[in-house]
C-alpha cells in the first residue's frame, strides 16, 4: 500500500517536532513487517498516541477514529487526507469494518485502539472484540503496541510485540473472539523488559 504524499509530508514535520518535545524510545520496531497486512492494536492514554505511533514507523498507519473527530470541516478534511477512517463507537459500524478489511486486504497497516476510549490510567482493561473480528477475518499479522503515558521533555517508550500467534484460531465464533481479545490485551500490557 502506497503512502500518500500529504501523510509523508505531515509525518516528516510532526516527527521533527515530536522528537524534541516528546523524546521517544522505540522497542521492537523490527516486529512490524515492512509490507503486507498488519493490524496494530495499542493502548490509548493520550490524544498524541496515534501521532507517536505513526512517527515511530516508516509505514503509513490507517487509523480508525471516532466519527466525532470528523464533524468539523477542517478536521474532516485533515483526517481524511491522512487516510483516517471514521467509526461510530456507539453502534456496530459495518461500513468502518468493511473499509478496515479493505485496507488490510490491500496490504495496509491498520491502527486500532481496541479499548474503545482513552484511559489516562495505563492499566490492563478489557478490550472490545472488533480487533479480534478484524484479525480473524483478514488473517493479517497482529502486532500489539504499548505507549507509556506522555510527559513533555521526558522519554516516552513505545513497545511493539512480536506477531501474535493466532494459527490455532480457525473460526470467528464468540469463544475465538474472546480468546483473541485476551491475547491482544496480554501483549499490549506485557511487562516492560
Amino acid at each position: 500500500m502506497k503512502v500518500n504524499r500529504f501523510y509523508r509530508f505531515a509525518h516528516a514535520v510532526v516527527w521533527a517536532v515530536c522528537k524534541v518535545i516528546f523524546p521517544t524510545k522505540v522497542i521492537g520496531l523490527e516486529n512490524i513487517p515492512e509490507e503486507g497486512p498488519v493490524l496494530l492494536c495499542s493502548n490509548h492514554v493520550s490524544m498524541l498516541d496515534p501521532v507517536l505511533l505513526a512517527c515511530s514507523t516508516r509505514r503509513q498507519i490507517t487509523y480508525l477514529a471516532k466519527k466525532e473527530l470528523f464533524q468539523n470541516a477542517f478536521t474532516n478534511w485533515l483526517f481524511r487526507a491522512l487516510g483516517m477512517v471514521p467509526v461510530d463507537r456507539g453502534a456496530s459500524d459495518i461500513q468502518a469494518l468493511r473499509t478496515s478489511l479493505e485496507v488490510l486486504a490491500g496490504g495496509g497497516l491498520l491502527g486500532i485502539f481496541p479499548q474503545g476510549h482513552r484511559y489516562r490510567q495505563d492499566e490492563c482493561r478489557e478490550i472490545q472484540n472488533g480487533a479480534a473480528m478484524m484479525a480473524l477475518r483478514s488473517r493479517a499479522t497482529v502486532i500489539a503496541a504499548h505507549v507509556t503515558p506522555l510527559r513533555a521533555l521526558r522519554p516516552t517508550n513505545i513497545r511493539y510485540s512480536a506477531p501474535i500467534d493466532l494459527s490455532d484460531m480457525t473460526r470467528a465464533n464468540s469463544q475465538a473472539l474472546q480468546t483473541v481479545s485476551e491475547r491482544i490485551a496480554l501483549n499490549i500490557w506485557q511487562e516492560e523488559k
